[in-house]
């Protein structure tokens, strides 16, 4: 779920943040930038293994936290999917002082907002709230650390709740049951090969034991960052913490690391059936390399230019100007261990296999002649990219996810403040060499994938439709 902000009711407000960050753009496009800390950053280990990350900032009418545990979905075992986010449900149940409505009421009664999310690296825990009820949501996270009440009758209900989670966005969802098709068919083994919201049998086979033992094994401060932001105290904050987070034992394991994705034994093609519409799908799928490689920002501004804008070269080409599929697009995985990069389209069932994936290739051929990068394309996608980074500037749970996120994936929270800078200093010649590195000197996985029906009327006549319709 996505948290909604509230706009400045003051005019000169409004004026004030659309100038501010036009100000911080052009000192980036100039290069006179400072990728310096903020001031007052403080970023402590705690002697039980707990990180803490505090930015004072008193421009911010909130204070963003965000408790990041250092456990996801990648971390599962077999027969097990599904746990981490079932787990994360839990974590809202109550603990042995406080009732179940204990977290959410405290955010409502100060007007603030909470929410979490599960993803193959890592379960966050976000709260967003006015500076008046900030120190009590630090005693509740303390709290069900260590004090979370387990019981079955809680287990029982979540499992519904998220088995019912299952069943409207994926299994009612063709796209997302082809997206995961897709996904175990060419990482087979790997654990990002499986997603997030599991299964519905190993939701259902969910012990109590085996909730408490995860609980005891991984919530623990040796896997979790604390992440504050907003009009806050520094120093007085983080003597706060160290009372409130310091004297939680140092329990746990730390989860076994996931294996980079980049070079994982991928097969050369992936033949599917899923209970589509009667579109045959067809993906490209190359592997790409980590958030902390060294050319990681010339890849991340390579997938924006192919698939970040409205006029998606992939699609222009394939769809628009050779007609060649009804429907194309890419898609992008981006986790702590690697990535991928996606081409897809879609056909009428009367296309052969052959064909689609050999239109398919000559667009990609065709991407490589570059014509999309330019100076001009590229000087554009980075003027966009900066008005993103500079939002961190004016919303605090912009900045408290980047710095969880840098902290995670790339093992440097410094670099959640000189993204704009980096981003400045990429080349031309540095984007053309990522795409040639990691599409055009590699060969794909190539997936297929067929409707398990076609109706006798497409059979026979959807042949006919390219000459009437094109999407």
């Amino acid at each position: 779920m996505t948290q909604r902000r509230q706009a400045s009711s003051a005019h000169a407000g409004r004026r004030l943040l659309l100038v501010l960050p036009l100000l911080g753009l052009v000192g980036v496009l100039l290069g006179t930038a400072c990728a310096a800390t903020p001031p007052g950053f403080i970023h402590e280990v705690l002697p039980n293994g707990m990180e803490v990350s505090i930015l004072p900032d008193s421009s911010h009418p909130i204070v963003a936290t965000r408790v990041w545990y250092d456990v996801g979905a990648a971390n599962e075992e077999p027969g097990t999917r599904g746990f981490v986010h079932l787990f994360e449900h839990l974590m809202f149940g109550g603990t042995a002082t406080r009732d179940k409505r204990a977290y959410w009421d405290h955010h409502h009664a100060c007007g603030g907002s909470n929410n979490a999310y599960t993803d193959w690296d890592e379960t966050v825990y976000q709260s967003d709230i006015p500076p008046a009820g900030h120190a009590q949501v630090l005693e509740l996270e303390a709290d069900r650390m260590i004090h979370l009440r387990l019981d079955q009758e809680n287990l029982d209900n979540e499992k519904r709740i998220v088995t019912e989670e299952l069943r409207a966005g994926t299994e009612n969802d063709p796209m997302a049951r082809v997206q995961l098709a897709a996904l175990k068919g060419v990482l087979r083994e790997h654990p990002y090969a499986v997603s997030p919201v599991g299964t519905r049998e190993d939701i259902a086979a969910v012990s109590l034991e085996r909730v408490r033992d995860f609980y005891a094994r991984y919530y623990k401060p040796r896997n979790a960052h604390l992440i504050v932001v907003g009009p806050v105290d520094g120093d007085s904050l983080l003597s706060d913490v160290r009372r409130i987070f310091g004297a939680l034992p140092a329990a746990g394991v730390t989860p076994p690391d996931v294996p980079p994705l980049l070079g994982w034994p991928c097969p050369p093609e992936v033949d599917l059936k899923e209970d589509l519409p009667p579109a045959k799908i067809a993906f490209l799928a190359y592997l790409l390399p980590p958030p902390s490689a060294p050319d990681a920002d010339a890849v991340a501004i390579l997938c924006e230019m192919l698939a970040g804008g409205y006029a998606n070269p992939y699609r222009e080409d394939l769809v628009v100007r050779r007609r060649k599929a009804l429907f194309a697009g890419t898609i992008r995985l981006d986790q702590r261990r690697g990535g991928a990069f996606v081409f897809v389209s879609g056909v009428l069932p009367n296309r052969n296999k052959a064909a689609q994936f050999r239109d398919m290739g000559e667009t990609v051929k065709n991407l490589g002649r570059k014509d999309w990068l330019t100076d001009e394309s590229l000087a554009a996608l980075k003027r966009k990219l900066m008005r993103r980074y500079e939002n961190q500037n004016y919303f605090a749970a912009e900045r408290a996810e980047a710095i969880g996120a840098e902290r995670w994936r790339t093992g440097d929270v410094g670099r959640a403040f000189d993204r704009a800078e980096r981003v400045g200093a990429v080349t031309p010649g540095q984007v053309a060499a990522a795409f040639d590195k990691y599409i055009a000197e590699v060969s794909p996985v190539r997936v297929y994938i067929q409707p398990e029906r076609i109706p006798l009327l497409v059979k026979m006549f959807g042949w006919l439709l390219p000459l009437f319709v094109h999407a």
